[in-house]
């Protein structure tokens, strides 16, 4: 079909050059620009339709629609601004206040496909059509020519009035599903519905408030206007209630004025809301932790709480709104180039940042209130458990004061990963549990400091609470202890493992080879280089190097000699010598350095992979004589577990509180 009105796209190179038809780079972007012109153009509707199979998406309004003049003039003139050219910022029926400035949306178009069919006709007007192939215009762009469009006769529009743009080859690499554009476009917009005439209708179905998809997660409520807060009232139905007299209901209103630089005050709208757990935001990529600037119906800045400097955990549980209309009312253009973000250096901007962050931190003390006065969330791992404890405590004070304290862990964030934060979470409640009986006990002691009668009562009390509280701890540090054997095991396992290795982990658990060696209450070294002393009693030696040297509680002294766990056809005669040579070494060290002072009693330990060849009961002995002892890696795990595993085996009968500690 010939050229009939001789449509041509005028280019501002400097627009072209500075933001490129690149500009929009996802499809809840490019949509919100399109669905904001239909806005400008006073369309009472905007419907979208998609068709996977075509790879098409379809958005069609019915709004006042342009003629062969206005397409010319405005639509193909890129960067043309209503705003400048009617010295205006209203719609052209003066009803509404226009959301574009640039004169850029339209781009948006050609970030989506490859292909781009519009079609616009005015009331009573004629029906106008032409088609842009999106690859060919970029090239033309980058040449600064302009591109002579083709026109087509097009299917009717449905009010017989507006603008469709039928967008084809759309890109796969964009996310286009319902669900997904449906839950953003609810977000991006605060203008939809009756209330303002203009509905927006996804795949038939229009877009409400509602598919934001938070609402029904909100557990904490604060609103800057009265009107904001009644309307999310009825949204959001799980709204908390505190457990304490008298009963709270978790919403407040907040101040909403603040002065400009240029010391006027205005007012926000809007709201912030805490929901009950971070994961009902959604995932990283698909989470709703945002707090948004909204200007004159649509969002400003998508999340400014990563520009608020604050790490602190309440603020990932987080999603709200400000609604800042004077951002957006002067003839200053605050917004990036794509719309997204505000140019951080504005003065009014700078002055919404700190008013956000004066808000946030009077919402932060709220929020611990409020969480502290709910007390624990049944069901929430580990805390049905903790809410046993805490109803057998008798006294009153006892029990605030440790629901505060468990409610406290409940609230933390010690982990992002949800499973390791409730692994972290349930260690921090044994442990607590355990000193706040432990400092229950002591309470019981300061209390019986002036009875002198130890058959009574009171006396009783206090020991069979110890008993358990002891028993409780001495549980948990066997099951801790037997993950860690398990984990010197993998160690020995390993032939490629360096001795540094396993000497280092065995440095730090000396209770692998004698549980009664549980901390290293004296001086405890490892590679102690005795060649000095050595060479003194034997000249042609070439010196001693102790890999763990170590003086117990009862003052004897203990020494380690690690083998490689790769090497196994070792001597007898050879550990022998060596075991004599390291006791002549420790003997002369101490002769040298404490000469007046009897030589203390000395252990040796030798630690290898494989008993020698013919290793017998006669050569045990003969070691046993120089208070030395061989010891595979194999029998230390195995001592080692047996150790701590007959504990838990003769534990049949189980406490309280250890019955308690276990459910966590």
């Amino acid at each position: 079909m010939p050229n009939k009105h001789n449509f041509k796209f005028e280019v501002d190179l400097n627009v072209i050059n500075h933001l490129g038809v690149g500009l929009y780079s996802s499809t809840p972007a490019a949509l919100t620009e399109l669905v904001a012109n239909a806005w400008d153009a006073e369309a009472n509707n905007v419907w979208i339709t998609i068709d996977d199979a075509k790879d098409t998406i379809v958005i069609e309004d019915d709004g006042h629609g342009m003629d062969a003049q206005d397409i010319r003039t405005k639509f193909l003139h890129v960067g043309y601004s209503r705003r400048i050219v009617s010295s205006s910022n209203m719609s052209a029926n003066g009803k509404r206040r226009v959301m574009g400035r640039k004169g850029i949306g339209k781009l948006s178009m050609f970030a989506l496909s490859d292909f781009v069919r519009v079609t616009s006709q005015k009331a009573g007007g004629e029906l106008i059509a032409f088609e842009v192939d999106v690859p060919d215009l970029k090239k033309n762009l980058e040449n600064r020519q302009a591109i002579v469009l083709d026109e087509f006769k097009p299917d009717p529009l449905r009010k017989g009035k507006g603008t469709r743009i039928e967008l084809t080859k759309v890109l796969k690499t964009l996310n286009r599903t319902e669900g997904f554009l449906r839950t953003r476009l609810a977000r991006r917009f605060s203008v939809l519905g009756p209330k303002h005439s203009f509905r927006v209708h996804l795949q038939g179905n229009e877009i409400t408030e509602s598919d934001r998809n938070i609402y029904d997660k909100v557990q904490f409520l604060w609103a800057f206007d009265q009107g904001t807060m009644d309307r999310l009232t009825k949204l959001a139905p799980n709204i908390a209630e505190t457990k304490e007299q008298p009963t709270e209901v978790c919403k407040k209103i907040l101040p909403a004025g603040l002065t400009l630089p240029d010391g006027s005050s205005v007012k926000v709208t809007g709201y912030i809301a805490s929901v009950f757990k971070p994961r009902d935001l959604g995932s990283k990529e698909d989470s709703a932790n945002a707090l948004s600037i909204f200007a004159n119906g649509r969002v400003f800045a998508e999340n400014i709480l990563s520009n608020l400097n604050s790490a602190k955990y309440y603020q990932s549980y987080l999603v709200g709104e400000i609604h800042a209309d004077f951002l957006d009312e002067d003839d200053t253009d605050r917004a990036t180039a794509s719309r997204e973000a505000i140019k951080k250096d504005d003065p009014k901007y700078r002055a919404l940042m700190g008013f956000a962050m004066t808000t946030l931190e009077s919402i932060g003390d709220q929020w611990d209130d409020w969480r502290l006065a709910l007390g624990l969330n049944d069901g929430t791992p580990g805390n049905d458990a903790v809410i046993e404890w805490l109803d057998g405590l008798d006294d009153k004070r006892d029990q605030k004061l440790a629901r505060r304290m468990m409610t406290s862990i409940q609230n933390s964030i010690i982990h992002s990963d949800e499973k390791k934060n409730n692994e972290a979470k349930a260690n921090l409640y044994r442990g607590s549990i355990i000193g706040f009986e432990k400092l229950r006990i002591k309470k019981k002691l300061d209390e019986l400091e002036h009875i002198t009668d130890v058959l009574g009562p009171e006396f009783a009390a206090i020991f069979g609470s110890l008993s358990e509280v002891e028993e409780a701890a001495y549980a948990d540090i066997t099951k801790q202890r037997l993950e860690i054997i398990k984990k010197f095991k993998s160690i020995k396992d390993d032939k490629e493992a360096l001795e540094k290795v396993a000497q280092q982990y065995l440095f730090d658990h000396l209770w692998l080879l004698d549980p009664a060696w549980d901390r290293v209450s004296g001086r405890a070294e490892m590679e102690l280089t005795l060649t000095k002393e050595i060479k003194k009693i034997d000249p042609g030696s070439s010196g001693a190097r102790l890999d763990i040297s170590y003086r117990a509680s009862s003052g004897r002294h203990v020494v380690v000699e690690l083998k490689r766990p790769r090497l196994e056809n070792l001597n007898f005669d050879d550990l022998s010598k060596q075991a004599r040579k390291y006791r002549k070494a420790v003997t002369q060290y101490y002769r040298d350095k404490h000469p007046n002072k009897p030589i203390p009693p000395l252990d040796i330990y030798l630690l290898i992979s494989k008993l020698p060849t013919s290793y017998d009961e006669e050569d045990r002995q003969s070691m046993a004589q120089q208070n030395a002892k061989i010891i595979t890696y194999e029998e230390l795990i195995s001592d080692a577990t047996n150790a701590y595993q007959s504990y838990l085996d003769a534990s049949q009968k189980i406490g309280g509180l250890e019955t308690i500690l276990q459910k966590i």
